[in-house]
């Protein structure tokens, strides 16, 4: 992993730059989220389906914010950005699609499998897809390797968790 990377969210902790009602508000993922701010990318169901996986595999990430950094990242620009894919060299034209299809693909296999979306599952049932997604391609999967997007995420979620000074402690 790249040290400088770790540094800086070690040092300065994330803090996105929001704009409302005409004025710039430096907050954290977790004061973004706690403010309920409007997300700018992810829909509300990509939203919730990436809450409940982060939460899955690294506990603290949705009340860290996760989907507030996640949307913010994805809105940022390319030297801005500190999203993971980033570091593997993904082109950043691609990130938007990589999360859209990933997340897709995780809540279609949620109502395959159980018949309803992931902020519904049980913590068993959260257990198993989680599982499925790390550990192979599941029946039906379309979006990016599910082992590769599990990795991002899980990288990504551990950012926002640990990547504050109170997290880093």
């Amino acid at each position: 992993m790249d040290k400088d990377r770790r540094q800086f969210l070690r040092n300065s902790g994330i803090v996105l730059s929001i704009a409302v009602a005409g004025e710039v508000l430096l907050l954290s993922p977790a004061q973004a989220r706690a403010a309920g701010l409007p997300l700018q990318v992810l829909s509300a169901q990509e939203a919730s389906t990436l809450e409940t996986i982060a939460e899955a595999v690294v506990p603290g990430a949705h009340k860290a914010g996760i989907s507030q950094y996640i949307d913010k990242q994805l809105a940022a620009s390319h030297e801005e950005s500190l999203l993971m894919l980033k570091y593997l060299g993904v082109p950043q034209s691609d990130y938007l699609s990589f999360y859209q299809g990933g997340l897709g693909s995780a809540a279609a296999l949620a109502h395959s499998r159980f018949g309803k979306g992931w902020s519904e599952l049980e913590p068993n049932e959260t257990d198993t897809l989680v599982a499925e997604i790390a550990g192979n391609q599941p029946k039906g999967w379309g979006g990016p390797p599910a082992a590769f997007f599990f990795f991002v995420i899980r990288s990504d979620a551990s950012d926002v968790v640990y990547g504050t000074e109170e997290g880093f402690a």
